[in-house]
């Protein structure tokens, strides 16, 4: 939803140079490619905790590993996420960076407000 929302931002109200739009799109299918991966080994990871509640019963040492895994590849994922929306700030002119810092602060805040 986040996601989805900074880049109707980038698309629809900043008005981005060419090469802006050039620079946005080879980042955002870069950062496709990552963020299948990750959600591709979180699902790996799941299908493992699976595998270890129904071994287990129980919060054994199984399910404690797969949990770390889990926590770990969600790690990863966020801090892809992270690189990839400063990145996508990188190429922003100086007007539009502060538009673009509130829109990332009111995603980040919009529960907790």
């Amino acid at each position: 939803h986040t996601g989805a929302e900074l880049h109707a931002l980038l698309h629809d109200r900043l008005t981005l140079d060419a090469q802006q739009a050039a620079k946005l799109d080879a980042f955002e299918k870069a950062f496709a490619v990552r963020r299948k991966a990750l959600e591709l080994e979180l699902r790996a990871d799941n299908a493992q905790l699976a595998d270890a509640i129904e071994a287990e019963h129980g919060f054994g040492p199984r399910v404690a590993a797969a949990v770390d895994a889990c926590h770990m590849t969600m790690g990863e994922l966020q801090k892809a996420t992270l690189e990839h929306v400063f990145a996508m700030r990188s190429l922003l002119k100086p007007d539009q960076t502060a538009v673009f810092d509130q829109a990332v602060v009111k995603a980040l805040t919009a529960d907790a407000r």
